[in-house]
């Protein structure tokens, strides 16, 4: 009994530990089929995943960007967000982050200034 109390001790302890000096880099977790990243600033990643490749303050030059971008790349597709009067438009909503990174290899092609966000609400 003594003997299970020191190994539970030292295993919350372990666990303690790991978990305090996971939080300084960036942790790569695998949770059935989705995929959380748990960055410096503790903030996780999880999906539905997109990706963004303009934001502007003009609702017009917006709305000609996500027509161009409906024109290259005609089976993904974009949304357009309005956010305190800046509009951003978004591509995709990929389920696993592998997927997300692939498409933005294509995507960064066209915007090179495209960026990968996760948990996209409409």
């Amino acid at each position: 009994m003594k003997n299970k109390k020191i190994y539970l001790s030292i295993f919350t302890l372990t666990l303690c530990f790991t978990i305090c000096t996971a939080q300084e880099g960036e942790t790569l977790t695998k949770q059935s089929e989705s995929t959380t990243i748990q960055t410096t600033n503790s903030k996780l990643i999880s999906p539905p995943f997109s990706i963004q490749i303009h934001q502007s303050e003009t609702l017009k030059e917006a709305n000609n960007i996500k027509s161009k971008a409906r024109r290259d790349f005609p089976g993904i597709t974009s949304y357009l967000k309005n956010d305190n009067n800046t509009y951003s438009i978004t591509l995709g909503k990929f389920k696993t982050l592998n997927e997300a990174q692939e498409r933005l290899k294509t995507i960064k092609r066209k915007y090179p200034q495209a960026v990968l966000l996760s948990n996209q609400k409409e």
